[in-house]
């Protein structure tokens, strides 16, 4: 037995590794030719072109590896079944169920190969590659955003700001709603634009206007005046930002931490961040999902079985990849809920296995 499973495991390792290596450098060689015209404008020179493609072969390779592994098991289960070597395997009394257990695991082990590449190489490699980019073009990633409505943790506040400029941790045209300890309005503060103070760590407000309401004589007190600080608008200008990228670069501890913070005080900006939170933890998953995939369809190729192999490893993926992008997009305007929105296309690529499986059973 244990040399069935070396043969099993060997086979397709090696096959997933030939594989990878060519989806990987056809990846690179993608992003280096759409990318050969600003090269080229920008005079680059060859050694920094190199370095930035290399910058780039973590993130292809997990690209490449959920595809690669999963031609590789249906391209060894086909010869299997092609060279009557399957019927060779029962007939020495294995049952199917205990011939795939070690592919499962080949699939577990990729799954967490694919996890620590992304969590300790990819990260790294593209923060440092945007920065060579921005450096080199002149461009600057911009975390800039508009019309934005935070709410406060504790309740006491709701600011509302039509524009937040991240250089200069600026805040234009804000209106900051001040609630009492029961939640009724005690305040309502109108600003030309909120500087954020790092050493006093709270926001300044200037061109202030200040209404408050006076509930027993009906009427609205208005002050005006130049500068107005409040200790109680302290949140970060972290929380005021566009990190809808950064999100998938932060370490994870770091981005559950942000992500409890921000559904309490911008619920709109929660979901599609913790969609693609989600979806940055549940992609560790697609070697070992894509593997069951491979296992549970059945293969009755005899001849063609490269080509077969590589139609059947292709549908799979375009069946996977498109139900997972719809389901994404609903999670992102709320409809779905960011888990289920990876789970679903699982399911569905599960179900479409088994009925393959079942509709070429009922025929034979």
């Amino acid at each position: 037995m244990r040399v069935i499973d070396r043969y099993n495991i060997s086979s397709i390792v090696n096959t997933t590794l030939v594989t990878l290596a060519l989806c990987t450098l056809m990846l690179l060689s993608v992003d280096l030719f759409s990318n050969l015209d600003s090269y080229i404008t920008g005079e680059v020179p060859a050694l920094v072109i190199i370095h930035l493609t290399m910058l780039s072969v973590p993130q292809a390779m997990i690209f490449a590896l959920g595809p690669s592994l999963l031609f590789a098991v249906s391209y060894h289960l086909s010869q299997l079944e092609a060279n009557n070597e399957m019927i060779c395997l029962y007939g020495c009394g294995l049952s199917y169920r205990r011939i795939v257990i070690p592919i499962l695991c080949i699939g577990l082990l990729f799954s967490l190969f694919q996890f620590t590449i992304y969590e300790a190489l990819l990260i790294p490699c593209q923060l440092k590659r945007n920065t060579l980019e921005d450096d080199l073009f002149g461009l600057r990633s911009t975390y800039d955003s508009r019309n934005i409505t935070v709410g406060d943790p504790s309740g006491r506040y709701v600011v509302w700001a039509r524009h937040y400029n991240d250089r200069e941790e600026l805040l234009s045209q804000v209106i900051f709603i001040l609630l009492d300890e029961e939640g009724a309005l005690e305040a309502r503060i109108d600003s030309d634009r909120a500087r954020w103070e790092e050493e006093q760590r709270h926001w300044v407000f200037e061109g202030v206007r200040i209404q408050r309401p006076d509930v027993a004589g009906k009427q609205v007190e208005t002050v005006e005046q130049a500068q107005l600080a409040l200790d109680l608008f302290s949140l970060e200008p972290s929380y005021f930002k566009n990190i809808s990228d950064d999100i998938k670069t932060m370490e994870i501890g770091q981005a559950i931490q942000y992500l409890s913070v921000i559904r309490i005080v911008d619920h709109d900006r929660y979901t599609p961040l913790a969609t693609d939170f989600t979806k940055r933890l549940f992609d560790a998953l697609n070697p070992l999902l894509l593997v069951i995939i491979a296992v549970v369809i059945s293969y009755r190729y005899k001849k063609n079985i490269l080509l077969f192999s590589i139609i059947t490893a292709i549908s799979i993926a375009v069946i996977y990849y498109v139900v997972q992008m719809l389901t994404l997009i609903m999670a992102r305007q709320g409809v779905l809920d960011p888990v289920w929105a990876m789970v679903i296309p699982m399911i569905v690529l599960l179900l479409v296995a088994f009925a393959e499986r079942a509709i070429l059973r009922g025929r034979s």
